[in-house]
Parts: C-alpha cells; structure tokens; sequence
C-alpha cells in the first residue's frame, strides 16, 4: 500500500485577495513522484484554479523554483516528501499563487 501524503500550498491572487493562505490537500501519491508531479496532481484532481509554472522538466530553466520545506528547490528536479508545505520563491514579486515574476525583485 502506497504512503499518501498532506501538501500545503500557498495560494494568493493580488488582484483578489486581501492576504495570503495556505491550502491543504490530503491523499496525494508522492512516493518516486518529484514536487512538480505532485503539483500537477493537485491541480488535475484537487483544485484546477492553482496556478504554477513548469518548464523544461529537467532543471535547466528554473521556472519551477519554488521553497518546499522552507527549502528553495527547483520542483522538477526534487523528490517529493509526505508532507510538504510549498511556497513561491520570497525573493520574487508573486503574479498568482506560485508563479512568481522574476524580473521584479521584492523590496
């Protein structure tokens, strides 16, 4: 029997929202899975208004950076843990959720 495990997702739309959250999603396959599948996961099964970015898949662009763990990984190249807390990069203005804009630095 496969283990399952509980992601917390950061979640923000400037446009809409006053402040910041987190969501959690329980009974998610993650073993041999990276970070970047189980956000796919989340968004094809859970919640299809998440928004992330995925680019190359293989570690050369960054697109995928992200804090997991209060870590920063890059999410397509980092195996995926029972319990995640993932976040946008800080250093980064957030456009939604997180995707970040990295051509503007946070103050």
């Amino acid at each position: 029997m496969s283990e399952l495990a509980t992601v917390k997702v950061f979640r923000f739309d400037p446009t809409v929202d006053q402040e910041a959250r987190y969501e959690t999603y329980d009974g998610i396959l993650y073993q041999d899975r990276t970070v970047l599948e189980v956000i796919k996961t989340i968004y094809e099964e859970y919640d299809p208004t998440l928004a992330f970015r995925e680019g190359c898949d293989n570690g050369t662009c960054s697109g995928c950076a992200l804090i997991v763990n209060n870590k920063p990984v890059l999410a397509c190249q980092t195996l995926a843990e029972k319990e995640m807390v993932i976040a946008p990069h800080p250093k980064f203005e957030i456009i939604k959720d997180l995707v970040i804009d990295f051509n503007k630095v946070r103050g």
